[in-house]
């Protein structure tokens, strides 16, 4: 009886399978559609891009079945109803090499929600051999055609499946070690990226409305460019480059976060102090504004207590 007992009462431990991933985020304030960017338009622009030939099938909201994007012209990937839909989230997806994660793009255009403003986004994410010059490439690319509010680009967590509280746990524990590995959750910067920058990145986007609203003049940005700090200027929004790489910023290799701590320092009135709660340790806030703040205060971030 004991032993049935103890059989039933057996519970499965609880995993998550978290990732590391090459990324480019870039947040918009509002609806793409309103500003003439819905996934239809944004596709007819991407798609005879070098960066976006391999993207070659799609899906819409929750579907789980992929479908051949349509030529030019020859259809729409996403038709809004007038008075409804007020998300439209597409995915597309190429095939990777033999073991590697491929190169994807999420869009979701999102209008407001009980009354309320939110960010839109696209989020592309690049196998892991990708050259700096290509993620850069599609940075540029954005900077060209989007209403950009900011993004950043380099390594980010990329939660794939499992536990929420798990994969917060491991997110938080090696962000511990890995200061450069951005944390990124879409649903909760549907609102947070109107506050502010959820930290820094290799890659750091700045649109000129979003400086000045947090009382930072674009023209002093350009005066960060030097020798580990590169500056790329668009016609409103600038670039900011922390190093020439990407680097996930371990402590324990040395590597030198210098660039990155200089370009939080100059846009320091624009980061988030706080943020919504997310799950599991990413719910405490004093792990999560310490961990925001890490390149202007890194000693609370050292002190702050986590798992694992």
């Amino acid at each position: 009886m004991l032993a049935a007992l103890q059989t039933l009462m057996e519970v499965a431990r609880a995993q998550a399978r978290v990732d590391v991933r090459l990324k480019l985020a870039v947040f918009v304030r509002g609806s793409l559609s309103r500003q003439d960017m819905d996934p239809d338009t944004l596709w007819e622009l991407l798609r005879e891009q070098p960066f976006a030939a391999h993207l070659n099938r799609f899906r819409r909201g929750s579907e789980t079945q992929w479908r051949l994007p349509p030529a030019g012209g020859s259809g729409r990937i996403w038709a809004r109803r007038a008075g409804a839909d007020p998300a439209a989230c597409v995915a597309f997806a190429g095939d990777g090499k033999q073991g590697q994660a491929a190169m994807s793009l999420k869009i979701a255009d999102l209008g407001p929600a009980m009354g309320m403003e939110r960010a839109s986004h696209l989020i592309f994410d690049f196998p892991d051999d990708a050259s700096n010059r290509q993620i850069a490439e599609v940075a540029r690319w954005c900077l060209s055609h989007m209403p950009v509010l900011w993004g950043t680009g380099g390594w980010c967590f990329d939660v794939v499946d499992g536990s929420p509280y798990m994969a917060a746990r491991h997110m938080v524990a090696l962000a511990r070690r890995c200061w450069a590995i951005q944390i990124l959750e879409p649903s909760v910067l549907q609102w947070d990226a109107l506050r502010g920058l959820p930290g820094v990145n290799w890659l750091t986007l700045v649109g000129d409305a979003f400086a000045a609203g947090h009382g930072i003049d674009p023209a002093d940005l350009a005066g960060l460019a030097g020798p580990e700090v590169f500056v790329h200027r668009g016609r409103h929004t600038t670039m900011l480059a922390a190093g020439a790489a990407p680097l996930r910023g371990d402590i324990h290799a040395d590597e030198s976060l210098a660039p990155l701590v200089a370009v939080a320092q100059a846009l320091k009135p624009a980061l988030l102090s706080s943020c919504s709660p997310m799950f599991g340790q990413l719910a405490d806030e004093d792990v999560m504004n310490a961990w925001l703040q890490r390149f202007i205060d890194p000693q609370a971030w050292l002190r702050v207590e986590v798992d694992g």
